[in-house]
């Protein structure tokens, strides 16, 4: 690879465990409020149908379909329906109550994708570290804060900051302006072929696309990775 100065992260899937810390925090959210007594049957198939309905959500939100408000107030319902919960006995303050702690909880969560301190260890003694995620500002912040990754980024940009959300140019185009970075000396890493490789790639931002599950595709990738520390062996060339 060529040397880059600037990487540039996604948050969620490629530096914090999101589906660890949101499965623990879903299985903890199925006991406290005892969502077997609503018909939702056992604590896997709550996780289950919300990573399947949430990932649909984000979906419209990441196209302009919705905005965070009708996430946040909807989204519980939305799983405890498709989960075939009894939903005449589900009061409006239960499923208010239960979104909230999700997102308290969630966030506070401390596991990482394997190989993310070791590959950031590295990285931080040379590179300049920034953050570009479609995650809510104040959510992050207290994710990077919680599991120890903020010790190694300067800037974080988050598409609300930004007024735009990726794959957009303009979260591109204030990620440079507000660090400083040039373009042909950064490098854009994320798992979303959709957000973070196709916005940085028609930006003109070479990237890395973190592909743990070795999904097939044919979209057109500067680089590709399996596991994290294959990146330090990119870096290192």
């Amino acid at each position: 690879m060529k040397p880059y100065k600037y990487l540039f992260f996604d948050l969620d899937h490629t530096l914090w465990d999101w589906d660890a810390n949101a499965s623990e925090t879903l299985f903890e959210l199925y006991h406290r409020y005892d969502l077997a007594k609503y018909g939702v049957v056992d604590e896997t198939i709550f996780r289950d149908v919300f990573f399947h309905e949430n990932a649909k959500l984000w979906a419209d939100l990441d196209t302009g379909k919705i905005d965070k408000f009708f996430l946040r107030n909807n989204r519980f319902r939305i799983v405890l329906e498709a989960a075939e919960a009894n939903m005449k006995s589900v009061k409006e303050d239960l499923l208010i109550d239960i979104n909230a702690n999700f997102l308290n909880e969630c966030s506070k969560k401390k596991k990482v994708i394997d190989g993310a301190f070791e590959v950031l260890d590295f990285c931080k003694h040379h590179f300049d570290l920034h953050i570009i995620t479609n995650g809510f500002e104040e959510i992050q912040s207290i994710k990077m804060e919680h599991s120890g990754l903020d010790q190694y980024f300067d800037k974080i940009i988050t598409s609300e900051k930004a007024g735009h959300k990726k794959p957009s140019a303009g979260i591109y185009k204030y990620a440079l302006k507000h660090t400083g970075a040039v373009l042909e000396d950064s490098l854009m890493i994320g798992d979303n072929l959709g957000t973070d490789i196709k916005g940085a790639r028609d930006f003109g931002m070479d990237q890395v696309y973190f592909n743990p599950a070795k999904i097939s595709h044919k979209e057109d990738v500067t680089k590709e990775i399996n596991h994290l520390i294959q990146l330090l062996e990119l870096l290192r060339k």
